[in-house]
């Protein structure tokens, strides 16, 4: 847990890596989350993405499995990924089993479902 006198983690991570400081971050936000926000795109227009799609969400997020669930049947041929035990920083605060998750679905060869249910 982050002490009362230190900047949150996202923050200080950003610091780290930005030649422009922790405060830009508050650019990148306010930049971002009109972008995000402001789509007209809709779950049934996933249908017209032909390539294999990853959805991946933490089980602490923003966005609820319901709509994880919404998502990847929309999509023709996707697969969800739930990171446990973290939030909506998934990359950030497990990196390494982001990293894995992603290798696997880009694997030339999936592995077999044994026990499909769609």
């Amino acid at each position: 847990m982050n002490r009362p006198d230190q900047p949150p983690p996202l923050v200080q991570g950003y610091a780290a890596l930005s030649p422009d400081g922790a405060d830009h971050l508050a650019v990148i936000v306010d930049k971002l989350i009109p972008a995000l926000a402001v789509t007209s795109l809709r779950l049934p227009d996933l249908a017209r993405v032909p390539a294999p799609t990853l959805v991946m969400a933490a089980d602490d997020d923003l966005v609820s499995v319901t709509h994880l669930e919404a998502m990847r049947d929309a999509l023709p041929n996707a697969q969800i990924a739930v990171v446990p035990g973290t939030s909506h920083a998934v990359p950030l605060e497990k990196p390494d089993l982001t990293a894995r998750l992603i290798h696997d679905f880009l694997a030339a060869e999936q592995t077999p479902r044994m026990m499909p249910t769609r």
